[in-house]
């Protein structure tokens, strides 16, 4: 069965926290720049700045997003030559920095502006939650809408949340899979279904949560209507880890970053078939 999709409102109006607070580390001179990315932006930003991360500690409960602008980035302005003469980052500091703001402020929206964004700098903050890098020179073009973006992220976490923790209260049946194909959460409900709890099947493929026949189809049939913004609703084998089968009646959805919602009833067996 297919459900149509339903409307939406555009991403980019829903992207845009009115009055962002945001506090600079180390950095006056990038303050005035990064205030004046949001000319325009119809927000009413707040930018701080602090001397030091360690003095940025008593502020984080107060903003909404962490800037360290390192002390090798040139001056706004200035020319190649000058950015050129600057000395590199230090990326195991960078690093130490960042699992500094893990520790302290774990969900607080945290921008890096480097001189050059290498590969290795990448990684680095890549590999830290709530984090983002740019260069300095796209400060003017990128850098609101890359604040917007980690708010609107952080908006949708909290909701995730509480929808999730809603779920569980109701007991339903529901798990979210990554673009990836892995499973990222699943209630307990979900996860008794196939034999587990749920910190074990969390980052489980989810074709493993399945008979061949019924992955098959489910990528073949139901999977591109649900790229195309529609609800399928049909009758699969699922099988646990002891390869032990059962039937299961699935709800299919998706999210707006590509991930699939995948909520569990009961039903008659008919493997991978869409009633």
């Amino acid at each position: 069965m297919l459900t149509p999709p339903t409307e939406t409102t555009d991403s980019s109006d829903r992207n845009r926290q009115s009055d962002p607070s945001l506090l600079v580390v180390d950095d006056d001179r990038i303050a005035a720049a990064v205030e004046r990315s949001f000319d325009g932006d119809g927000a009413d930003v707040v930018v701080e700045t602090v001397a030091t991360l360690e003095d940025a500690w008593n502020r984080v409960d107060d903003v909404d997003c962490l800037v360290i602008a390192s002390a090798a980035t040139a001056e706004p302005g200035a020319d190649e030559a000058t950015r050129d003469d600057a000395p590199e980052i230090d990326v195991a500091e960078l690093d130490d920095r960042l699992e500094a703001i893990g520790t302290n402020a774990p969900e607080l929206p945290t921008v890096v502006l480097v001189p050059e964004r290498t590969a290795e700098i990448a990684r680095t903050v890549r590999s830290h939650d709530w984090t983002a890098v740019l260069e300095e020179s796209e400060i003017s073009d990128r850098f609101a809408d890359r604040v917007h973006g980690l708010l609107e992220r952080g908006r949708l976490a909290a909701l995730s949340r509480r929808s999730l923790a809603s779920i569980e209260f109701a007991g339903a049946a529901i798990a979210v899979v990554d673009p990836s194909g892995d499973v990222q959460f699943a209630s307990r409900s979900f996860a008794m279904q196939f034999g587990d709890d749920t910190d074990a099947i969390a980052g489980t493929p989810w074709r493993e949560l399945f008979t061949d026949a019924a992955v098959d189809h489910l990528e073949s049939a139901a999977i591109p209507m649900v790229a195309n913004g529609w609800q399928w609703t049909g009758t699969c084998t699922g099988r646990r880890r002891t390869g032990e089968t059962f039937p299961v009646r699935v709800r299919l959805g998706s999210l707006e970053d590509g991930s699939l919602v995948v909520v569990l009833d009961g039903g008659e067996r008919r493997d991978g078939l869409e009633d």
